[in-house]
């Protein structure tokens, strides 16, 4: 009786062994022409370096050339602005009422020549004689005011520029004294041509004047030296700035259509770039392009990072070699701004 169940299992192992050995064999067989010879497309070796978007022709940096309380500013970051464009005003109140002293001074000289010409009256030459004596000091004083701003250069406290201005104030003060002097000799003597050319000096000097008193005032007005976008403002109303070599920088204005790339490659795999290698241009993270472009330069030293040198997930103490690119934005896509960060991928296989 034991038999027939004996049977029946060997008969359910030999079928279960057949369909093993049935479905080895299929899975060995040859595979279709057309699916062994599809091709596989592998992309092209790559380095990844990190890149920012920089202006080709510079940062145009602004700083006050006249010291003073900022009245007003007139753009903010983003702005475009043409060159000699209005950007902020200092207080100009003192400047203003210099030129018009100087000025005023200038229409006196003018007229004390036209006064020497049709000749000086005995109860004039008194006054001349005192203008001279006045004019003698003023040059004295300029001279001493000069002294003091030297002694201040060498301490550090004043600018090349202070010097400078004491030195045309000087040359200024001597020169109205020279005229005022020879005027007043002049007077004495009698309507002379001495006496005409020190009142024509007197013009000149007067004249000279009102030019620096102009350039004061207009160093009042900051304007832009160039066209172009405001990158950043670093100044508001009610500010004091001065014209010192440690003056802040006030605006930065860039070229927004002159743009190209800069990438730092880590120094291991500097050797591998070079010049004329394609470039793909990633938003950082993520796999999306946004440009193209072709290595145009690689420096010929490492340098240290500067590039999310700030990233707490990178080395900033790692050095990279530099290299720049053209960019290329893709169709439908933007110009990214000026130091917009992305991942530049250099072809390795092109």
């Amino acid at each position: 009786m034991l038999r027939k169940p004996m049977f029946l299992v060997g008969l359910a192992f030999a079928l279960a062994a057949a369909l093993l050995i049935a479905a080895w064999y299929r899975g060995t067989g040859a595979k279709p022409a057309a699916e062994a010879s599809l091709p596989v497309a592998l992309p092209p070796p790559s380095v990844v370096a990190q890149a920012q978007i920089v202006p080709i022709e510079g940062i145009i940096e602004v700083r006050p050339l006249a010291e003073g309380r900022v009245l007003k500013v007139l753009v903010h970051p983003g702005d475009r602005v043409e060159a000699q464009q209005l950007l902020a005003e200092i207080e100009s109140d003192l400047q203003s009422a210099a030129l018009a002293a100087r000025e005023a001074d200038l229409g006196a000289a003018n007229e004390r020549l036209r006064l020497v010409r049709e000749g000086v009256r005995r109860e004039d030459r008194a006054a001349l004689l005192a203008a001279a004596e006045a004019a003698r000091h003023e040059a004295e004083l300029a001279r001493d005011r000069l002294q003091r701003q030297q002694q201040l250069l060498s301490q550090g406290f004043v600018s090349d520029q202070s010097i400078t201005e004491a030195r045309q104030e000087l040359a200024a003060a001597q020169a109205r004294a020279r005229e005022a002097r020879m005027r007043a000799e002049a007077g004495i003597a009698g309507g002379r041509p001495g006496e005409i050319r020190a009142a024509r000096q007197q013009v000149s000097a007067a004249d000279a004047v009102v030019s620096v008193e102009k350039v004061q005032l207009e160093r009042t007005r900051i304007v832009a030296p160039v066209a172009g976008v405001v990158m950043s403002r670093n100044v508001n109303p009610g500010d004091i700035i001065g014209p010192n070599v440690t003056a802040p920088t006030l605006f930065k204005i860039v070229d927004p259509a002159r743009v190209e790339v800069r990438l730092e490659v880590e120094e291991l795999l500097a050797n591998k770039v070079a010049v004329g290698m394609p470039v793909r241009f990633m938003l950082p993270g993520s796999q999306t392009q946004i440009g193209s472009g072709t290595l145009t330069r690689v420096a010929p030293q490492v340098e240290k990072r500067s590039i999310g040198a700030d990233d707490a997930r990178m080395r900033a103490d790692s050095m990279i070699r530099p290299a720049w690119s053209e960019f290329v934005p893709l169709a439908a896509q933007a110009l990214p701004p000026i130091n917009y960060r992305l991942e530049a991928w250099v072809e390795l296989g092109k």
